[in-house]
């Protein structure tokens, strides 16, 4: 196969500051001696014509070296001496530098040992042929496409193929996110690496929790995770999270609908519905299996206690003040799932609630009625509940119907 440069592409698809940037990073990168390259995600996306967003760099250097000489102020980088790699923020961008460096592992599921390394075995090191390419951003060869693994031809027939057969006893964690990449570039397995992941999936119980929550989270900021968590459960990797998940129609239609109410739908969004069908015992499980961080824990429970309450959502004559009630407490994610869970009835009565209800507030506050003579805090506390409950349905409406309520209230005790 010929050999490509992609100057032109850089300079037409990338913004003109970020492309400005890489010249002068390879400029710094060069006067130090090193040579720096573009590389993964972001030269495929520009192979496929695409303006990604990610700016990984690798340099036959000192990384967190480099990023200090480009960074406008030390607080503009965090970096990680471990393996010699620091993020820079600039002009906008997150820009990851890595010292391009070998990799072996010592056991399946460990983290890597490391060395430096040139350019070609850096992309040696890494998940699937597509991710293996590398531009040269060097004054020298601009915009050469450096391809040692394939990539380009699988690229070309939309395959997703790994470098090597211990790939996945490498790093199980990569059993995933070749499903994630195949959905989201609408790209195929390849039949060797299919069979390879197959396998690999005992791989998985190798892999820490955090570093399996971590897929997950990447899995739920795809575009559409729900093609991801289909072809998960097709292959038997959803249940490596836990047996009781379903990638089935239920799930693909409920993500769907949650993106036609939410033009971004906020990741725990996701998480709920994923977590929707598991009964409460399940969902520990699944939380400890992946130990899931408060937030997301509290979303896969509040998707338990909002199935527990769709019967009386959906019932006819649900008063707002029950639905305050059942609602009240619930996290704003797993509320916004719930719309596109339920049937109509009781998804507009989760609107109602996230729109108009929980807003409802009493005109009387606690001091006024201390004012009116109601002197213990419990009283005080459950007669506003009282009154608001009452303002939800209707009974109530003004300042001076309130105070009279309170008046019986107290004549009557």
């Amino acid at each position: 196969m010929t050999e490509l440069n992609l100057a032109r592409e850089l300079k037409a698809l990338l913004p003109a500051d970020a492309a400005e940037f890489m010249q002068g990073a390879a400029a710094a990168a060069a006067a130090r001696g090193w040579r720096l390259y573009l590389v993964g995600g972001a030269v495929r996306d520009l192979m496929l014509g695409w303006n990604g967003g990610d700016l990984d760099l690798s340099v036959e250097g000192d990384a967190i070296e480099l990023a200090g000489a480009l960074a406008a102020s030390p607080s503009d980088v965090d970096v990680h001496h471990r393996f010699n790699t620091a993020r820079l923020f600039w002009g906008g961008y997150v820009i990851d530098i890595a010292r391009s460096r070998q990799e072996t592992y010592p056991r399946p599921g460990a983290l890597p040992s490391t060395r430096p390394g040139p350019i070609i075995q850096d992309l040696a090191r890494r998940d699937f042929t597509v991710n293996a390419m590398a531009v040269s951003l060097n004054p020298d060869d601009f915009g050469r496409l450096i391809d040692p693994c394939g990539g380009r031809p699988d690229l070309e027939s939309k395959l997703i193929r790994v470098l090597h057969v211990r790939s996945f006893i490498d790093d199980a964690t990569r059993l995933w996110r070749g499903v994630r990449y195949e959905q989201r570039l609408g790209f195929k397995i390849e039949p060797i690496t299919l069979g390879l992941l197959q396998r690999g999936l005992p791989l998985l119980e190798t892999i820490t929790a955090d570093r399996l929550r971590y897929e997950l989270e990447c899995v739920l900021r795809e575009p559409a995770p729900e093609k991801v968590f289909r072809r998960g459960g097709e292959l038997g990797l959803l249940r490596t999270w836990h047996p009781a998940l379903r990638g089935d129609q239920w799930l693909m239609e409920a993500c769907s609908r949650l993106r036609s109410l939410v033009e971004q739908p906020p990741p725990e969004a996701y998480l709920a519905l994923l977590a929707w069908r598991l009964d409460t015992t399940h969902q520990e499980e699944f939380i400890g299996r992946l130990r899931l961080t408060k937030h997301q824990a509290r979303a896969v429970r509040d998707a338990g206690k909002l199935v527990q309450a769709e019967a009386t959502l959906t019932a006819v004559g649900t008063k707002p003040s029950l639905v305050y009630h059942l609602l009240d407490g619930i996290a704003d994610e797993a509320l916004t799932a719930a719309q596109a869970a339920f049937g109509l009835g009781a998804a507009y009565d989760v609107e109602r609630f996230q729109d108009e209800w929980r807003c409802v507030a009493t005109d009387l506050t606690g001091e006024d009625l201390k004012r009116l003579g109601v002197s213990r805090g419990p009283d005080i506390k459950r007669l506003l509940e009282d009154l608001r409950d009452r303002r939800l349905d209707g009974a109530l409406s003004t300042r001076s119907e309130e105070e009279a309520f309170v008046r019986d209230w107290l004549a009557g005790r």
